[in-house]
């Protein structure tokens, strides 16, 4: 089975945890984490702890279900072209908003850990940030969706050029396909950025 990515990818995308997108794979170098604006990198980033700036959002046609998501990797790979991640995304506070009004509990699981990510870096703090991953989406009585999502890209910028004071990475509209479940839409997107809690700089 595929795994979902992020949040992002991922990370989900996320996931989630990670580095930061932009320019043509044309550009891209070999790529490091680094806990300081320097090249090469003086001080590898050796995990990645990430959440979401806002509730991450399944947009589907039985009503949008958000929830607040975190990232964790111990398992940051060394320099490369691309560099590699493994982690967990974990989802809380979920909710799905019913077409017709009202909000129902709902619970989002991932399967299949751990998530891999890769970051790719193409220009100064700018990177594409890639992954896969599957995860269970279950709210009220009724509704018990699989789905999984492969290329999940993002968009990924440093503490130099994001909104966000450590950096961001932004997952929009990201295609996942519903793999089991008896009433689950085929096909819905998610729409997720997250931050790292401290400053996570791109380098070579």
């Amino acid at each position: 089975m595929k795994s979902i990515k992020m949040l992002g990818l991922a990370a989900l995308a996320a996931l989630m945890a990670m580095a930061f997108v932009g320019a043509s794979s044309a550009m891209a170098t070999t790529t490091q984490l680094c806990n300081t604006d320097s090249a090469p990198c003086g001080s590898a980033v050796t995990h990645v702890h990430e959440a979401t700036t806002t509730n991450a959002l399944l947009l589907n046609s039985l009503g949008n279900v958000k929830c607040a998501v975190l990232f964790l990797s111990t398992s940051v790979g060394a320099l490369g072209a691309p560099q590699s991640i493994e982690g967990k995304f974990t989802y809380s506070g979920c909710f799905r908003k019913k077409i017709f009004g009202g909000e129902e509990a709902c619970t989002v699981t991932e399967l299949n850990s751990p998530v891999k990510i890769t970051v790719l870096r193409t220009t100064h703090e700018t990177g594409t940030v890639t992954g896969e991953g599957e995860v269970e989406v279950k709210c009220g009585s009724a509704i018990e969706c699989v789905y999984n999502g492969e290329n999940l890209t993002g968009t990924a910028k440093g503490p130099l050029l994001s909104t966000a004071a450590n950096g961001e990475v932004t997952l929009t509209e990201q295609p996942t396909h519903a793999v089991k479940g008896a009433f689950c839409p085929e096909t819905a997107k998610l729409d997720i950025t997250t931050t790292p809690l401290t400053a996570t700089y791109l380098s070579s």
